[in-house]
This record gives structure tokens, sequence and C-alpha cells, in this order.
């Protein structure tokens, strides 16, 4: 016979003890085992309901909004529905519905608004989100790439946009949707051409250059198509997920595309972790605007396999940059200009987020260069300058009339650096951001294309950089900069309701200062990301920042 041990005696005893503690009484033992489990999940049912309803009353009370991610059957696109500035916001009902999205109202979040904006700001809607990337909801990427990240699932319940510009940014993605190339990118130049064409179930053989004027220089695809990602990413989809599938399908295109494009081991600190061939004098542009698109992406999807990708080419990035200060064309050139150190701040402020095992302190280094040349281009005026302080901007030396047809007054490189210090963290109080936006508001967006004496004042350019930072700057300039911005769009982007060609319907003609480099592609991408501000990014903290 073979001895119990004590811990079995002890395990024999506690099954005899719980067989006395949980012996049915009489009556149960006479119930059917079924009846028994009716009761339990009716009672369970009870107490989740009275859950579910008491967490309705304090929500209620809370001003909480409950809006759905659509996911199986998100809003068609209808190219010939008015995309009316007159209409007015619809009050969200107060439902609650499967996967919400939880969104405070804006009364509730006054004291979060940073010191020098205006309270009644009615943009600056600020996400309570427990995702690590509050960026447009895709899963669990890191935090915000040039500011704190704003969940977007539909711009209809962000205050300061208006259902006729999410419709605009839904028709521009339906259009670079549609001129899309076979082989994933978008072509500056090529954007319309007879594979694009039969693609679509249009005649190939018809002239691939229908519209000649729309198209760019070739040496800017790589850029457009980053532009055309950037687009995308800011309605709220990846190559992984998203509301409209042929969106997300799109991207998946653009992944390879970008992928390919890309140089890897050669031992060249030019061409290592390159997007892009090289060959123009600017290609650095390309490679900026190419690095926060895809760091973007794998901020957005997590997807493991475009780190390596965003590692070298954000490292290729910290290596060109000139040493305390800027940016320019090539490997430490040794010269700055603001665009490119713009850009530039843009890409390594998403790609520092994506945990790329580099070292924080280049990362530091490096803004801390890019701001020591905003505050050397910027001017006692509050005008930042392109190579030299308070300069009128750069000009594009070829494809132009002479004389010059744009206006100058426009100051983009002072919209970036009013941006890019915001981003820093700087104090709205400062002089220099507060003479910044005095420029930008005396300039605002206006559709006026050039005419006798009276120059053009189309800059998407402009546009882009100056809506962003008059967002984070907040207040009645915002208020005022906003609703001028949404008419300069909305009403000129081009659509069938219109009797505008199918061809061209959701895209805006690239007559701007700009376009004739980076043709429809880049003028669309561009018009697309500007009227996303509303949901892209939460306003600046001051004092944090870069």
């Amino acid at each position: 016979m073979v001895q119990k041990g004590y811990h079995e005696d002890r395990f024999e005893e506690g099954n005899a003890s719980e067989e006395e503690i949980f012996a049915r009484p009489g009556w149960a033992r006479e119930m059917p085992y079924w009846t028994i489990s009716a009761i339990l999940h009716i009672f369970v049912i009870l107490i989740i309901g009275s859950f579910i309803l008491s967490r309705k009353v304090i929500e209620a009370e809370k001003g909480i909004i409950l809006v759905a991610k659509p996911k199986n059957n998100p809003p068609k696109y209808d190219p010939k529905k008015k995309r009316a500035m007159e209409r007015k916001l619809e009050i969200l009902n107060q439902e609650v519905i499967k996967d919400p999205v939880i969104k405070r109202q804006l009364e509730e979040v006054v004291t979060e608004i940073p010191k020098g904006t205006d309270p009644n700001n009615l943009a600056d809607v600020n996400l309570d989100s427990t995702m690590v990337n509050e960026m447009i909801g895709v899963g669990g990427g890191l935090a915000g790439a040039r500011g704190q990240r704003i969940g977007k699932w539909r711009a209809a319940g962000k205050p300061g946009s208006e259902p006729a510009s999410e419709e605009a940014v839904l028709a521009a993605l339906e259009w670079l949707y549609r001129h899309q190339d076979a082989d994933g990118g978008w072509k500056a130049a090529g954007f319309n051409n007879a594979g694009v064409r039969e693609r679509r179930g249009l005649s190939a053989n018809k002239d691939a250059a229908r519209y000649p004027k729309d198209t760019g220089w070739e040496e800017n695809d790589i850029g457009v198509t980053a532009l055309a990602i950037l687009a995308f990413t800011g309605f709220g989809h990846t190559h992984m997920d998203g509301e409209y599938e042929h969106f997300v399908d799109c991207l998946k295109k653009a992944v390879k595309y970008m992928l390919k494009s890309q140089t890897m081991r050669t031992g060249d600190p030019a061409r290592d972790g390159r997007y892009g061939s090289g060959d123009s004098e600017q290609w650095i542009y390309n490679h900026a605007i190419a690095t926060m698109a895809m760091a973007e992406l794998l901020l957005m999807s997590n997807d493991f396999k475009l780190k390596r990708s965003a590692r070298e080419a954000t490292k290729l990035c910290l290596r060109a940059q000139n040493d305390g200060r800027g940016w320019r064309y090539g490997i430490k050139p040794g010269d700055n200009d603001t665009s490119v150190t713009g850009w530039m701040v843009l890409a390594l402020k998403t790609a520092k987020q994506c945990r790329l095992g580099l070292p924080k302190e280049e990362f530091r280094n490096s803004f801390g260069g890019a701001l020591k040349w905003f505050d050397y281009a910027t001017a006692s005026n509050g005008k930042t300058g392109y190579n030299v302080p308070g300069d009128e901007g750069s000009r594009l030396a070829t494809g132009h009339p002479d004389p010059y047809p744009f206006s100058k007054d426009l100051s983009c490189m002072t919209a970036v650096g009013v941006l890019c210090r915001l981003f820093a963290g700087e104090s709205r109080k400062d002089a220099s951001i507060r003479s910044g936006v005095d420029i930008l508001s005396q300039q605002p967006p206006m559709w006026r294309e050039q005419k006798d004496r009276s120059l053009s004042s189309i800059n998407i350019y402009y546009w882009y950089y100056a809506t962003y930072a008059m967002f984070q700057y907040g207040g009645k300039p915002w208020q005022v900069w906003n609703r001028k911005m949404q008419r300069a769009l909305v009403d000129t982007q081009r659509a069938e309701y219109k009797d505008d060609s199918p061809e061209v319907d959701g895209s805006w003609d690239p007559i701007g200062e700009w376009g004739i480099s980076g043709g429809r592609v880049y003028s669309t991408a561009l018009g697309a990301m500007t009227l996303e501000v509303y949901y892209r990014f939460k306003r600046q903290q001051e004092g944090i920042g870069l």
C-alpha cells in the first residue's frame, strides 16, 4: 500500500470541503440543468443591461458623444453631388453604437487648450485615446508625428470642418486612386498615360497628353507619390486597414513601389536609404517627403516590414544635415534653405516616434540645428526667408513666362517657420510667431489667376503650410483663415456636377506657383492634405515639442 503524501491528503480534504460547501439544496437538485443555466444567463444579461444603461446616463451627463467607425458600408462617392459650403453641420445623435470612439465635447477640454489661443477656436478637438498612436485610429502605432495626433472617424463630427470639405477630400482621393500607375506610384508627367487610362476602362488610343498643361516633371515622381500616400493616410488609411477597401489596395501597391525605389547597402552615404534615383539636383525634397510618408505608414500600421526602410531613410536624412544648421541639396552641402529644412523637420518628427533604434541625441541635435536656422532666417519683422533672413522666397527658374506671374507677398517660408516653431513648443506669445501669424493673416488663401498687372495668388504649397500653422496657433486668426481656405479649395475643385470632365473630377488644376513641376497629382494631393487639417494633429502644448 502506497502511503499518501501531505499534499495529496490536503488535496482530498479540499475536494471534500468544496463538495460540502457547494452542494446544491434539494430544490436545486430536482431542477433540470437547462433550467438553472437559463436562470443564470438571464441574471447575467440583467446585470450587463443595467451597467450599459447607467453608462449611457453618465455619458449623457458628461456630454460624451459616441461616434461609430464605419467599416462595412462607408459612404459612397457621388461625383454628381454638389459640395456646397452653405450646408451646416448636423448634430450627431448621442447613441451608443458598436465599436465606438469616444470624443469629448469642446467645453470639457477648454483647460487643455494651450496658453495664447482662443477657447472658441472651433477646430481644436482634443481626443482622449487609449491607443498609443492617436492618428486616425488604425491600430497601435506610436505617438504623433508632427504634433499630437487626433483620431478621425468622420470629419462631420469635427468642429471647424464642413461636410463639403470632407466630400472634397473624398473626391480628391478618388481621383488619385483612378490615376495611380500600374507600378504602384503616381507620375507627375504621365499620370494620365495610356496604361492608366486602359485600367480605368478608357480608350488607350487617345492622346495620352490630353491635359498637357497638367503634367509635371518626371524627376518628381517619388515626391508626388509620397504626397499621394500622405493624402490617404490623412484620411485614416494604410496598406493594412481603412474604411475604403480600394484605398487600402491602392496603398499596398504604393508601398511596393516605394520599397522597390529605395537604394540599400551600397556603402555610399549619399545613396544608402535613398528613395528614388537621385538624378536631379533636388532629389532631397523627394526623399524627405517619402521618408515622412513611409514613417507615417509605419506609425499607423505597426507593419514591422517597413521598419528597416524607414530607419535607413531616416539615417540618410540625419547624415544630410549641415552641422548645427539646416538642409539644402545633397549631403552636408554647406548652404541651407528653409523649404527643404521644413520637410526634413516633418519627416524626422514622424520618424522619431517609430522606435527605429536610432539615438535620441541625434534627433535632438538635428532639431536644434533646424531651429537655429529658423532663428537666423527670420527677420525682425517676423518674415522667414528662403536662403537669407526675410527674403521673398524662391522662384522657379524655368517654365514660367516673364515677368514672373506669381505674387511673392505670399511668404510660404514664414508659414514653414511658424509651424515648426509651434511644433517645437515655442510660445504663441513669442514676437516672431505673432509677427509671422500677422504676415500670414494678411495673405489668406484666394484663388486668383494672373490677369494684366494683377499677379496670381494661387499657391497650394503656401496654403498647406500656412493652414497647419494657423490651426496650431488657433483663435480668431485661425477661424478667419479656415473659412477662406475652405472657399479657396472647395469652390475651385474640379467636379462633374459643375459639368467638368469626369477625367478631372475631384482634382485641382496645377496652375499655382509650383504646379508646373508637380502637376495635377501634386496639386490634388496637397489640396486634400490641407483639407485634412481638422483631424490630423492636436494643437501642440507650449514647452512640449521636438
